[in-house]
C-alpha cells in the first residue's frame, strides 16, 4: 500500500496540544448580494488522493495531507467552514460521522488553522439536534471549533428554477445561507458516499449546494415560517415523485448546478467519507454496505473527487447522460461541461491507494432502476 508517512497518530505524538480559545469573528459575515463566484482565481490541479486503512478519522487527516501546501496556502487568512451532512437523523447512516471530522480537524490543526466552524442546515430538524445525535460536542473540547446552524447565521436572497422543463423559464425566490455564499470563507465538504433518490448519488458538491438553502425549523410544528427553501429546490412537487412527472428530477440538478456555478455554493476542499457508504434506498433510508471500504478521498477540484467518488461506488450507478460520453450525475456532468472541475475521469490523477482495488458495486436506489433519474434529462447545463 503507498501511504502517507505522517499518520494522525504521528502528529499527535509530534504536536503541543493546541489552546480551547477561538480565534474573534466566527460570527456570520455581512454579504449583502455578493457570490463566492467571483472570488474564483483559478482551476486547481485535477488530483485527488484515495487512502484506507481501520480508523476513519486517520483516513481523512492522511487524504488532506497529500495537498497540505497546497490547502495552506488557498485558506490563507480565511475562516475555514466545515460543511457535514446532516439530512436526516435519527439515523447514524445518513450523516458524517465525527471521526471523519475529527480527522480534518487534526490536519487543521497541524497547519496552523484556528478560524473553524461546523456547519449544517438540517432537511428536518435543528442541527443541534444532530450534533448531539452524532456525538460531535467533544470536538469542540480538543479543538477550537464551533457548531452553527445555517438557519441561524443569515441569509441570501437568490434565484432558482421553478421546474424543470427547459421551455418554463421560471425564476423563484429562495434563501440560502450567508456562511457558504461568503467569499473569505473557506468550504470544506465533509460528505459521506451514498446514492440518492433524485441525482443518483450524494457527494461533495451536492452537500454544500443543497446545505445552502434554508429552512424555518418551527414550520415543522405548525410554527410561523416556511419549511420549502430545500424543497423548492426539487420543483413544484417539492419531491422525487417516484414516476418522473412534472419534471422533478431535472429541476434539481438544474437548481444544483446554477447554485454551484451562479452563486459560486460549491466547496473549495472535499473530503469524502467512504468508510462505510449507504447503497440503494439513499440519502436517508438505503443500507450500510455488506464489507465497508474504510476510505477517504481528498482534492482541491470538488468534482473530481465526486467523480472518483462515483467510480468507487461501482457500475451500478454509473450510466452515461446522453450523448455527452460522461456519466450521471446530470449536475455534475453540467458543472464540468461548463468548466468549473474535472468530470473526466481520464484526465483525473489519484494518488495513494488504487482505485480498482477498492471499487464496491452500491446497489442503486430504485428511482435510478426504474429509470427515473436518468430518462430524458438534458444533456447539457440550462444556463
Amino acid at each position: 500500500m503507498n501511504r502517507m508517512q505522517l499518520t494522525r497518530r504521528d502528529f499527535l505524538g509530534r504536536s503541543v496540544v493546541a489552546g480551547t480559545g477561538i480565534a474573534a469573528g466566527l460570527g456570520a459575515a455581512t454579504l449583502g448580494g455578493v457570490a463566492r463566484a467571483a472570488s474564483s482565481t483559478g482551476k486547481p490541479p485535477p488530483i485527488v488522493s484515495l487512502t484506507d486503512g481501520p480508523d476513519r478519522a486517520d483516513n481523512a487527516f492522511r487524504a488532506c495531507q497529500f495537498f497540505k501546501k497546497q490547502i495552506a496556502a488557498a485558506i490563507g487568512t480565511k475562516r475555514v467552514v466545515i460543511k457535514v451532512n446532516f439530512v436526516w437523523y435519527p439515523g447514524a447512516l445518513p450523516c458524517t460521522y465525527a471521526a471523519h471530522v475529527e480527522g480534518i480537524l487534526e490536519f487543521l490543526k497541524s497547519i496552523g488553522k484556528r478560524d473553524v466552524v461546523i456547519a449544517e442546515c438540517s432537511a428536518t430538524n435543528s442541527a443541534f439536534g444532530a450534533y448531539d445525535y452524532m456525538g460531535y460536542w467533544y470536538l469542540t473540547k480538543r479543538y477550537p471549533v464551533k457548531l452553527t446552524d445555517l438557519n441561524e447565521e443569515g441569509y441570501a436572497n437568490v434565484k432558482i428554477w421553478a421546474s424543470g422543463s427547459r421551455s418554463d423559464s421560471t425564476l423563484v425566490p429562495i434563501r440560502v445561507s450567508k456562511m457558504l455564499m461568503n467569499p473569505d470563507n473557506f468550504i470544506i465538504s465533509a460528505a459521506p458516499m451514498k446514492t440518492h433518490n433524485t441525482v443518483v448519488v450524494t457527494l461533495s458538491t451536492k452537500n454544500v449546494a443543497m446545505g445552502a438553502p434554508l429552512i424555518d425549523i418551527g414550520a415543522k410544528w405548525s410554527q410561523a415560517g416556511n419549511h420549502g427553501d430545500k424543497s423548492t429546490m426539487h420543483g413544484s412537487l417539492g419531491a422525487p415523485s417516484g414516476t418522473g412527472s412534472g419534471y422533478d428530477y431535472q429541476v434539481l440538478n438544474d437548481n444544483v448546478y446554477r447554485l454551484a456555478k451562479v452563486y459560486g455554493i460549491r466547496p473549495d476542499l472535499a473530503v469524502i467519507d467512504g468508510y462505510c457508504g449507504m447503497e440503494g434506498n439513499g440519502p436517508v433510508s438505503g443500507t450500510a454496505l455488506a464489507s465497508p471500504q474504510m476510505i477517504a478521498l481528498a482534492s482541491l477540484d470538488h468534482l473530481a473527487a465526486d467523480r472518483v467518488g462515483l467510480e468507487l461506488m461501482g457500475s451500478n450507478v454509473k450510466v452515461l447522460l446522453g450523448s455527452t460520453g460522461q456519466y450521471f450525475p446530470a449536475c455534475l456532468n453540467y458543472l464540468g461541461q461548463a468548466g468549473l472541475g474535472q468530470w473526466d475521469y481520464s484526465k483525473i490523477t489519484v494518488l495513494g491507494e488504487s482505485v480498482s482495488n477498492h471499487i464496491d458495486n452500491y446497489a442503486a436506489n430504485p428511482y435510478q432502476t426504474a429509470g427515473y433519474e436518468t430518462a430524458n434529462i438534458a444533456p447539457t447545463p440550462r444556463d
